[in-house]
Formats: structure tokens, C-alpha cells, sequence
């Protein structure tokens, strides 16, 4: 209760100067119960709403802190930082669109503001508009050289476009000033990946186990690492990290790991990986003596372990490590009764004379879904080429989709890869070729040694195994890369594999 004669403003002032300072300590609970303390005496206290908004988006509840920072525009809506932080609200709250216009409502108020020309020129870079998105972080920079993060996400955009030589200083200045960053590593590791530096970014790439990106639990269960050398009468296991189409693409060098941890002598090898996996990889590699494939949870008495994911630091070092050649990669092995199933099924299906092919067109990533995605009525003039007959190989249930873009796609005979990944690779197998955007199911393809036309957008597709030039990728002989021409544009690049494909079947 205010005494009399004294000033509430006083009161309230020292109320925000006090939740200020836990908010800046770290305390964010403390804040938010001080900012709400302050409401509770003046609900339009400004700087209360506004900080309680801040307060809210750092303590993951996006939604709650878009509503109090409008609250706090609607009373004065000149502040830039407003506006800002409203922007990093409608981001966590996964609005792109609205975070972008908050960014540009802020630059309009304030133009040579570092944060937000940051802040917007990296939502811009994320969306594929390169040009105002290198000019932003570049203004950015200009303002604020030492600018880490401007640098950081600079650098990606360079190398996003292909320009490796302009992002290697910028990640190295990056990590100069910024040696506490926890993913600055791992995305330096793929960009030495990526730019064919094997060694240098096998080697770096071991940070992504410090970076925070992967919530991936030690399927090693804490036992010692294996260091490479041939360890005979021991027991290795080699557990796939990450998603289903990490554990494929690292697979592919599951071979050479078994011949190198034997060279000295037998040794037993347990392979661990995703439960829905264990049926297709149990039987590609079946012919391999004293070996299993297990669950990753299933408890073995190994001696020593090593992630898939770091087997090429011993493995594939340069480029001539690769192997070469139209089946490279080429591992898997499907079903062959189901494989001679799907097979009479997809003939009775076309008809007479026609190849089959799969179609994919959307990626279930969370962070690049949007653009590696594309929607289905842009592919329709695949469906203008007279020798082929196409199946959907989409994950999940695309009927409705496919109803609504009139194409000729069918989706009867469709195996759901989400749910049975050894029946997708039969259907696959049984299949002519693919067209695919990035998915898992593009792994399981090549990884059968399958025909893959591949589908990239421009800058996007920089995951270190698609390379930035050419067609070919070093991982898997049957695919071939088709890469935007311009961001954002699927038109000409679909028209590209149109006509290959319609050299291709009549030739």
C-alpha cells in the first residue's frame, strides 16, 4: 500500500528497475512476477507490457508474449524495439511472414538499427530472397563489424549460394569472436564437408554432439569411443544417430567400417539402429560373418562404440575415398518376393509398354520444409510425357491432395514409408526410377541403387552429401541433382527433368 504523500510513480518505477534487473540477471520467473506487479498497479505501463512480452518468448510461451507487446504497441507504437521484439515473438510462434513485417515496421522507425536490419536479413536468407538479405546483414555489419551472429549467418548465405571463398573468412572471423558458440563449429564442419575438405570437416564435425541442435541421447551407453584401428577379438557396435535417412546415408559406409575394425583379425560387430529400420538393413547386410543388427535400445556386451555419423573420419578422409561408379552406395537390399509383387502390381497398373516412376513432393523437415517442398500442380508437366506412369511415393496419405490437383498420380498402391520402411524399399525397388524432392525416401532409393532424380532449391540443398556443382552426389551413384536455377522457382528446373526424362525413355 502507497503511504500518503508519496509519489507512485516512485513506487512503480522502483518496481520495473527491480524486475528489470532479475530479467537482465536471468531470473526470468522473478521478472515476470515484478513486470506483472507493476500491471497490477498501471495495466498500461508501457515498459511492463513490453519486457513482460520479452520475458514470455524467452520462457517459451510465444503466443502469450505476440498478445502483451501488442498491448504495449497499441498504447505507443513509435518504439522500434517494440517492434522488435514483437518480431522475435511472431518468429518463436512460427509466424515468418508476420515476424518479417514487425522487422520492417522497426527499420521504418528506426533505419540504422543492427538487431533488426540482423533479425530480418536472416528470415530473408531462410525464405531463399538472397539479394535484400545479404544487403541487410551486410548494413549490419557495417554498423557493427564485431557483429557475430550478422557474420555467422552471412557466412551460410554465401555459402548457400555457392560462393565458398567469400563465407570462409566470414566463418572464421564468426568463430574469432564468438569462441563460446556451440553451433558455429557444426556449421563450419559442413561447409568444409560440403566444399570437399573431408578431413578438416570429418574431424570438426565431432562438435555437433556440443552444439544443442541434436537432442540425441549416447546410443554408445557411455562406452569408450573406438579410434579407428582394427581391434580383433573385440566386440565394436556402430549405432546410426539421427533421423532414418542419416542412418541410410552413413550406412553407406558400413561395409568398409566392418572390413577396417577386421583388417588385424576377427571381431564381432553389433549394428544398432531405428526399430524400423532393423528389417531392411538386417538382410542388406546378412552376408557379413558374426554380425547383427539390433535395436538401438537392445543392450549387446560391446567393447568399444562409434557413431555412424563419425565412421568418415576414418573412412572417407578425400575425395578418392568415395567409392565410384553408377551403383555406389547401392547397400540396401529389398525383399525379393515382395520386390516381385509390387512389380506385377505396378505393370498391371500402367499397362502395357510404360515405365513406372515414383513421385515425391514434399519433405517432412521441420526447419526446410517450405523450401525443398513444391506443390504438386507445379509437376504436372511430368505428367505430360507419354512413356511413364506415375506412382505416389509420398509419406503419409496424399489422396486428397492428389484428388485436388487433377493429375493422373496414383495412390493405391502406395506404401507408406512412415509406417513400413522394408515395404517402401520393395516398392521402390520394383520401380522404374524417382523424382523426388529431399526426403528420407530418396535415401532408401539410392541406397537400392535406384535412378533419382533429385530436386534442390537453390541455396538450400547445402547439406554437406549434396555437393554445391554438378550432378553427381559422392554418396550414391544413382542420383543425379537438379538444382533451382533461380530462388524460389520450380518451373524451369521441373521443365529440365521433363525433357531429359522424355529423351531418356525414348531412346
Amino acid at each position: 500500500m502507497t503511504d500518503p504523500g508519496s509519489d507512485p510513480g516512485a513506487d512503480i518505477a522502483g518496481l520495473l528497475h527491480q524486475a528489470l534487473a532479475q530479467h537482465q540477471a536471468g531470473n526470468i520467473t522473478a521478472a515476470m512476477a515484478g513486470y506483472r506487479a507493476v500491471l497490477a498497479q498501471q495495466p498500461r505501463q508501457v515498459d511492463a507490457l513490453h519486457l513482460l512480452g520479452v520475458a514470455l518468448e524467452q520462457g517459451g510461451e510465444a503466443e502469450a508474449a505476440v498478445a502483451m507487446i501488442r498491448q504495449a504497441i497499441a498504447i505507443d507504437g513509435s518504439r522500434a524495439d517494440f517492434h522488435d521484439n514483437l518480431g522475435n515473438a511472431l518468429l518463436a510462434a512460427k509466424d515468418g511472414e508476420g515476424a518479417a513485417m514487425a522487422y520492417r515496421e522497426a527499420l521504418r522507425l528506426e533505419p540504422q538499427r543492427p538487431s533488426t536490419l540482423y533479425n530480418l536479413g536472416n528470415i530473408l536468407r531462410l525464405r531463399g530472397e538472397t539479394e535484400e538479405a545479404r544487403q541487410l546483414l551486410q548494413q549490419a555489419l557495417r554498423l557493427q563489424p564485431r557483429y557475430a551472429d550478422a557474420l555467422k549467418n552471412l557466412a551460410l548465405l554465401e555459402w548457400e549460394e555457392g560462393d565458398m571463398a567469400a563465407a570462409e573468412p566470414l566463418f572464421r572471423q564468426a568463430a574469432q569472436l564468438a569462441p563460446q558458440d556451440r553451433v558455429l563449429p557444426m556449421n563450419y564442419a559442413l561447409y568444409q564437408l560440403a566444399r570437399g575438405a573431408y578431413g578438416a570437416g570429418w574431424d570438426l564435425y565431432e562438435s555437433r554432439w556440443r552444439s544443442g541442435v541434436y537432442d540425441e541421447r549416447d546410443w554408445g551407453a557411455g562406452l569408450p569411443r573406438w579410434d579407428g584401428s582394427p581391434q580383433p577379438g573385440r566386440h565394436l557396435l556402430l549405432w546410426g544417430e539421427q533421423g532414418i535417412g542419416d542412418q541410410i546415408l552413413h550406412g553407406t559406409m558400413l561395409r568398409d567400417a566392418v572390413a577396417h575394425v577386421r583388417a588385424a583379425g576377427a571381431c564381432r560387430v553389433s549394428i544398432a539402429v531405428s526399430d524400423r529400420l532393423v528389417p531392411l538393413l538386417a538382410r542388406s547386410l546378412a552376408d557379413l560373418p558374426d554380425l547383427q543388427v539390433i535395436e538401438r535400445n537392445q543392450k549387446t556386451d560391446a567393447d568399444l562404440q562409434c557413431p555412424f555419423g563419425s565412421l568418415g573420419r576414418f573412412l572417407r578422409r578425400t575425395a578418392t575415398d568415395f567409392p565410384a561408379g553408377r551403383q555406389a552406395g547401392a547397400y540396401l537390399r529389398a525383399d525379393p518376393a515382395r520386390v516381385a509383387e509390387f512389380r506385377a502390381r505396378h505393370a498391371a497398373m500402367a499397362g502395357p509398354g510404360k515405365r513406372v516412376y515414383g513421385l515425391a513432393w514434399r519433405s517432412g523437415n521441420l526447419q526446410l520444409a517450405d523450401a525443398k517442398s513444391i506443390p504438386l500442380a507445379k509437376l504436372a508437366p511430368l505428367f505430360a510425357l507419354s512413356g511413364i506412369a506415375w506412382l505416389s511415393v509420398q509419406y503419409g496419405d496424399p489422396r486428397d491432395e492428389v484428388a485436388a490437383s487433377g493429375l493422373p498420380l496414383n495412390t493405391a498402391l502406395t506404401v507408406d514409408g512412415l509406417q513400413d520402411i522394408d515395404g517402401q524399399a520393395a516398392q521402390l525397388a520394383a520401380l522404374d526410377g524417382i523424382v523426388s524432392v529431399s526426403n528420407t525416401g530418396v535415401h532408401v532409393a539410392a541406397g537400392l541403387g535406384l535412378p533419382c532424380h533429385l530436386l534442390l532449391p537453390k541455396g538450400r540443398g547445402r547439406l554437406w552429401y549434396w555437393p554445391r556443382e554438378g550432378t553427381q552426389s559422392p554418396w550414391y551413384g544413382s542420383v543425379r541433382l537438379w538444382r533451382q536455377h533461380r530462388s524460389n522457382i520450380w518451373e524451369d528446373v521441373i521443365n529440365d527433368i521433363a525433357s531429359f526424362l522424355k529423351v531418356e525413355i525414348h531412346s
